[in-house]
């Protein structure tokens, strides 16, 4: 600037000098377009060093938020599940790649001042600082980035775990179902003797020289006479047809039932004390006579 000053003063001087000075003053002027020429061309390149500092300041700023984002949800939920932590990791290796961009950029940006030899201190000490920055996102995210594997093997035993411990819930839940429903199982059977004998349910036995036998059920009876009921549900017994006479041959309790008459006929039996009337047996033989 010093330069050009003095120059626009030997320009107003010689012009004042007259016209055997005018090629003189020509060249000058050459000169001072020259001069201001370059002077903007360096300002103008400075700018844009500038501007790319600019840049990679503001992105390594949004790295280290993004990377105290990620520090948070890393921290705050440590029982997240494995797709979370998929996620983090993947917002991980998009840092990962910011940081090597801007790494790439910062050296394309050294290369291109060296390249026009400027010597500008503030701008080496802009770099120099965004070099600290981008070399402390690095070993951050790296850190950050063994702790979420580390994470990432403890939550994959720990749905091991969990995958056993509901193999064993659903096991144990069906045992207690089919254990309940066992419990629940009772059997029937109606008919007159014959019939029920002709089934392999009855038979006569005991007495005295065939006399007074009495009617019971085999041990080894056919369970495909009997029909199968849930006793919290199964309360009524209809009888085909009615019978002046009905007999349990199996053992249930007293006061547990009542038989439902019609003309001083059974035309059924009603179960008042399911649990009672089951508790002895869960099969139910009914004579009908």
């Amino acid at each position: 600037m010093k330069h050009l000053l003095l120059s626009l003063v030997a320009l107003s001087f010689l012009a004042s000098c007259g016209p055997d000075y005018k090629a003189e003053v020509e060249k000058l002027k050459r000169d001072r377009d020259s001069l201001l020429s370059q002077f903007d061309a360096k300002d103008a390149e400075i700018n844009g060093y500038m501007q790319d500092i600019s840049d990679i300041q503001n992105s390594i700023d949004a790295l280290a938020q993004q990377e105290e984002l990620l520090n948070q949800a890393n921290t705050s939920n440590p029982e997240a599940t494995q797709d979370t932590k998929t996620k983090i990791l993947a917002d991980v290796d998009a840092i990962r790649q910011l940081i090597d961009n801007n790494k790439k950029k910062l050296g394309e940006l050294q290369a291109r001042i060296k390249k026009s030899n400027y010597k500008v201190t503030e701008l080496e000490k802009m770099i120099a600082s965004l070099n600290t920055q981008l070399a402390t996102r690095d070993s951050s995210i790296n850190a950050l980035n063994e702790n979420i594997a580390g994470l990432n093997t403890k939550i994959g035993s720990m749905e091991t775990e969990i995958t056993a411990m509901k193999s064993d819930n659903e096991n144990k839940a069906r045992e207690i179902s089919e254990k309940t429903t066992k419990l629940n199982t009772a059997f029937y059977t109606v008919g007159d003797y014959k019939t029920l004998r002709d089934k392999k349910v009855l038979s006569k036995t005991g007495g005295f020289l065939g006399i007074g036998k009495q009617k019971s059920v085999v041990p080894d009876f056919n369970e495909e006479a009997f029909t199968r009921v849930d006793v919290t549900t199964f309360k009524t017994i209809e009888l085909s047809k009615v019978s002046k006479e009905i007999k349990l041959a199996s053992t249930h309790p007293t006061g547990t039932y009542t038989l439902v008459k019609e003309n001083e006929k059974v035309k059924g039996i009603e179960i008042t004390n399911p649990d009672k009337f089951w508790s002895n047996s869960k099969y139910l033989v009914v004579i009908t006579e």
